[in-house]
Parts: structure tokens; C-alpha cells; sequence
């Protein structure tokens, strides 16, 4: 989360016990049937001395996790949901194509600083597209163009474990700040190897 409680970056998948994913199962049944719902929620929850803790709910396709669920396992939310609510098709929960592990996080990036920031920057770039091979990343959701001094991002790393995406994607960010000559970058809670000065 950024220092304001939006949401940053995106681990997939996540490395829940048995236990507390059953937990949070029950949590989104026990939602569901008090709200009456029929159709899609999407439940941000944070881990808390081993507890998970509801932060908000949201009766809606969510933003981020459909994109880190594509990449990490193959398979495609937007059309499973198309199947069973556009087309009326039972949905089938397929196993998944390819298990790999995901980092997707939002980066702003001004001119000598590099900031690692909530979604919600993205709505401020304007015209977005998508482009692989982002300086490393696997893609990107950008506005970013050869004249631009500041530009959003949201970057897309994928490897086949934990360990492998995070090497990767400081691979990212330092090729980033070498190309744009960044010293300072920003990120209140880093996942560290960014080089420069930290803010």
C-alpha cells in the first residue's frame, strides 16, 4: 500500500496458508449471503498478526487482480465472467494453464524521481496503452512516450518463482533510473535493491 492506503503493488500468487484461505473463503461467503448479492464482489482484505482484516468491499469486477490472475495462472476473469453472465454459460473453473509468480505495481516518474504510488496515479497520465517489454517488464499500462519527462506506469513482472520476479524487477527499476538519470526515488515501505536516495 502507498502512505495513503492505496493500493501499490500486487504479489501473485499469494502465500496464504491452507487455513487462512479458507478463512478468507468463509469471509466472502459470509459477505455475500449478509448482502444478498448476486453477482461479483471483490473483497480487499490485509493480513494482521496472522488475522485477516476486511478493508473494503466492492460489488464490481476488481481493477488489479484479473490482470496479476492472467499472468500468474493463465486464466482469463473477464471472460469467465462473460461466460456466465453475458453468454449464460455454467462457469467451469479450469485448472490453471501455468503457475508463475507476478509483481504488478504503479510507478510515477518525474524528472530525477522515481515514485512508487497507489493506482490512483494512473488516472492521471493521461491516454494510457499497453507495451511490452517495458524496459524489462513483461508490459506495461503506460503513457509514457520518448519526450516525456513524466510519465505513469504500471509494471508487470513475471518469473517462474517469488524470488526470480523480484530480481527481475529491480532489473526494471534500476535500468529506469539509469536510462532517466534518477537518484531519488520514493516507495514508504520499499521491497528493496532501487538505487539512489531514498525520500
Amino acid at each position: 500500500m502507498d502512505e495513503n492506503y492505496d493500493c501499490k503493488r500486487v504479489f501473485a500468487p499469494t502465500d496464504l496458508s491452507d487455513s487462512l484461505t479458507s478463512e478468507f473463503e468463509r469471509i466472502a461467503d459470509t459477505l455475500a449471503h449478509a448482502l444478498a448479492l448476486r453477482g461479483l464482489m471483490d473483497i480487499e482484505v490485509i493480513l494482521h498478526e496472522n488475522e485477516l482484516k476486511v478493508l473494503e468491499i466492492d460489488a464490481r469486477l476488481p481493477s488489479q487482480t484479473p490482470t496479476a490472475v492472467y499472468w500468474s495462472t493463465g486464466l482469463n476473469m473477464v471472460r469467465m465472467m462473460d461466460d456466465l453472465f453475458v453468454s449464460g454459460s455454467r462457469m467451469r473453473l479450469n485448472d490453471p494453464i501455468h503457475s508463475k509468480s507476478v509483481i504488478y505495481e504503479h510507478i510515477q516518474v518525474s524528472p530525477n524521481m522515481l515514485k512508487f504510488a497507489g493506482e490512483g496515479i494512473m488516472s492521471q497520465g493521461g491516454p494510457l496503452r499497453i507495451q511490452s517489454d517495458f524496459f524489462g517488464a513483461d508490459e506495461a499500462i503506460t503513457n509514457y512516450a520518448p519526450n516525456y519527462d513524466e510519465w505513469v506506469a504500471t509494471l508487470i513482472v513475471c518469473e517462474n518463482d517469488r524470488d526470480a520476479a523480484k530480481e527481475k524487477r529491480n532489473r526494471v527499476i534500476s535500468d529506469i533510473q539509469r536510462h532517466f538519470n534518477i537518484e531519488i526515488f520514493r516507495d514508504p515501505s520499499p521491497m528493496g535493491n532501487a538505487k539512489g536516495k531514498q525520500v
